[in-house]
């Protein structure tokens, strides 16, 4: 029975959370830590919609554990929405999130999106591109 209790424990510890923050300049920064799925996709898109009157967004993937098909749409929608606003927009994706960088490899999303080995890299490359 411990380790029934153990288990959800860990299971727990898994859920994803999101943060949001400001990294001056008039950029956002949105955080997802842990695993990411339609159930935390409300939790997602309300971080990304607050985060929309900044002048450039930057998606963190860098803490995730896992993200499904429902999340990268919505990181999808993200940058629609910041390109048809004339926002910045970067994701950054690295470190322990080896698993959610496989998943943008394989669908094709690395290469399209603007992914960067981490945050600070990200936020760099908002500083140089162009408006």
């Amino acid at each position: 029975m411990l380790s029934l209790d153990i288990d959800i424990l860990a299971m727990m510890d898994a859920v994803g959370d999101v943060s949001r923050e400001s990294a001056g300049d008039g950029v956002e920064v949105v955080s997802l830590h842990g695993e990411h799925d339609l159930s935390t996709l409300p939790q997602v898109r309300n971080a990304f919609e607050a985060a929309g009157e900044a002048n450039a967004l930057v998606i963190d993937l860098s803490s995730a554990a896992f993200v499904d098909s429902s999340i990268l749409g919505a990181v999808l929608d993200a940058r629609r929405l910041a390109g048809e606003a004339g926002r910045g927009f970067a994701v950054a994706c690295g470190g322990a999130a080896e698993p959610v960088l496989r998943v943008l490899e394989v669908t094709g999303l690395a290469e399209e999106l603007p992914v960067h080995p981490n945050r600070e890299a990200a936020l760099e490359a908002l500083a140089v591109a162009p408006t």
